[in-house]
């Protein structure tokens, strides 16, 4: 209780002391900075397009199976090997409050599949895959 106290107070000191009437803008020097800015870069449609079409093949990454499974080793338990592979962006949460997906059930199965995953270097089927169970 004394530390739950102490750390509310120092909570309270800081809140306090921050005060929004302490901190000036010179509104002068902000409109010259923008009246010197130059303007760096116009695309027009045309280059954007060309620009998005270039750069569409660089989304695509590669899994590396030995990545995913040593992942799974030592930061299973909270999913980090799933995001890797591209699952759910939530799908982290899940591991992290189901301790290891029911108690590290989920990940111990999770290791042992990308064993044989990484043995035949096809993990093909459990890249963005959005269910729980990857393997099921």
């Amino acid at each position: 209780m004394k530390k739950f106290l102490i750390t509310l107070a120092a909570v309270f000191a800081v809140a306090v002391s921050a005060n929004a009437a302490d901190y000036k803008v010179d509104d002068s020097a902000i409109d010259a900075l923008i009246e010197n800015a130059t303007e760096i870069c116009a695309l027009d449609v045309a280059e954007f397009s060309n620009f998005e079409a270039q750069t569409s093949s660089f989304s695509t990454k590669r899994v590396q199976p030995v990545v995913a499974l040593v992942l799974n080793f030592f930061v299973g338990g909270f999913g980090i090997h799933r995001h890797y592979m591209g699952t759910a962006p939530g799908m982290w949460a899940l591991y992290t409050f189901t301790f290891g997906g029911i108690f590290g059930i989920v990940t111990f199965v999770d290791f042992i599949m990308l064993i044989v995953g990484t043995v035949d270097d096809d993990i093909s089927q459990y890249i963005d895959n959005r269910s729980f169970f990857m393997w099921i």
